[in-house]
């Protein structure tokens, strides 16, 4: 009688507790390699149930009322929307092309939020005829709106994003409720207030909430903390001041996750303890309780996320050693665009450290995937993990330098599910149109 190998799950597993040299990390990646190809992105299933599962626990067991969305443009693998959309997510959105993801996921349109800077007619259009709350940005684009439900004869639902001028303490690029954030309507000189009059003054619209989302990777509950509070003193200013009564208030999503090894940072149970007692306070204050929405992304795919590359070269020059991978910025953006930092763990190898730069298959000077980074000593052929890459890994790829996108798989116990086709020659000419050539 044979052993059957060691569960995918626990070779994930094993890389993530840095224990990549264990005989079950080796064969779970060499086995991934085999069947899928590098650069190669693999998804923990368990890991994303997980995560959903702690944040929903946390805040059912405090606010009555409650819908949770799940911020797409993090990942927008279809298979991925599906499964957190079967746990009870919604969506929300920045784009057409996102909300077509979801529904094919299966996401009915009242249960998708639509929040862009810079929705184009198409997307308006789309939006109203197909019943999906818009979360407005502009006075100018509600304008848009009632225009296009007029046109339709329909009735646009929508709320308002409001700059609360809350800074969460994230990095700058990311940073989305200071004051000078290209996002929402300003709370400052009554600007968000009068967009609300304006808007109820409006044909074919309905205000039904309002909605803030102040950063990405926030490892603090403070901002979210302080962003609920001005969102229910702005809510009750709309009581008074308009006699409007929203269904729902939304203080966003952008709960960060730990990047490296011991970092700490803040839990689902810790953001919804702190927000509990403001919300309690906001609502008296208020005389009505609105439904509490919140909308994480990275939170969810971020951790089920790892990138596998092949190990090209190891190049070693009077100043640098550099180990060259099947994978770059085209692959993994976010060293290059935010400087992050991504745990990366050499399969098979322990020991023998020495210090690297992992440089990227792309001809670009900035295609490092890390610097100054201490790793077992590796060798072509070897096989490399990025941790953490489930979110804005994949969202972010492109085909730079003429190379086709990689693979996506899910992993669950013993399986891996291949979600999406690693990319051809042949998707790169999909759209080209070539003088002369015969179609």
């Amino acid at each position: 009688m044979t052993t059957p190998p060691p569960a995918l799950l626990d070779g994930l597993r094993a890389a993530r507790e840095d224990r990549a040299s264990a005989p079950e990390a080796r064969l779970a990646f060499t086995r991934l390699a085999a069947e899928f190809g590098t650069p190669l992105y693999v998804y923990d299933r368990g890991a994303v149930e997980a995560q959903f599962d702690a944040l929903q626990r946390a805040f059912t067991t405090r606010f009555s009322k409650l819908r949770i969305f799940y911020a797409v443009k993090a990942n927008t693998n279809v298979a991925l929307i599906r499964l957190l959309h079967g746990r009870g997510a919604g969506a929300e959105v920045v784009s057409l092309g996102e909300i077509l993801m979801s529904r094919t996921a299966g996401v009915p349109p009242e249960e998708i939020l639509f929040t862009s800077s810079s929705k184009g007619p198409d997307e308006i259009a789309y939006a109203v005829v197909n019943g999906i709350l818009l979360n407005v940005d502009s006075v100018d684009e509600l304008l848009q709106i009632s225009a296009a439900a007029v046109a339709a004869g329909k009735t646009a639902s929508l709320s308002f994003r409001v700059n609360p001028g809350v800074d969460p303490d994230t990095l700058h690029k990311i940073n989305t409720g200071i004051s000078e954030s290209k996002f929402g309507v300003h709370l400052e000189a009554g600007m968000a207030l009068e967009a609300y009059r304006r808007a109820l003054s409006l044909p074919n619209v309905r205000v039904v909430g309002l909605h803030a989302h102040v950063g990405s990777q926030i490892v603090d509950p403070a901002g979210h903390v302080e962003t609920a509070r001005r969102l229910l003193a702005f809510a009750r200013e709309l009581k008074e001041t308009l006699g409007l009564v929203l269904s729902f208030i939304d203080v966003g999503g952008g709960l960060g996750i730990p990047y490296e090894d011991g970092q700490v940072v803040m839990s689902a149970d810790d953001l919804a303890s702190a927000l509990a007692p403001v919300w309690a306070e906001g609502v008296r204050a208020l005389g009505y309780e609105p439904e509490l929405r919140v909308e994480p992304g990275r939170w969810f795919v971020g951790p089920s996320g790892y990138l596998l590359a092949r190990v090209n070269s190891v190049k070693r020059s009077p100043v640098k050693t550099f180990l060259n991978v099947d994978a770059g910025f085209n692959t993994l953006m976010r060293p290059s665009m935010y400087g992050a930092f991504h745990r990366i763990r050499v399969v098979g190898r322990s020991g023998d450290a020495e210090t690297v730069d992992v440089a990227g298959d792309v001809c670009e000077t900035g295609d490092l995937l890390a610097e100054s980074r201490e790793l077992p000593r590796a060798a072509a052929g070897d096989l490399v993990v990025f941790l953490d890459v489930g979110a804005y890994g994949f969202a972010m790829t492109s085909e730079y330098n003429a190379r086709p996108l990689p693979a996506e798989v899910l992993v669950d116990g013993r399986g891996a599910l291949l979600i999406r086709r690693r990319g051809t020659f042949d998707d790169l000419l999909r759209s080209q149109i070539i003088p002369g050539r015969t179609p």
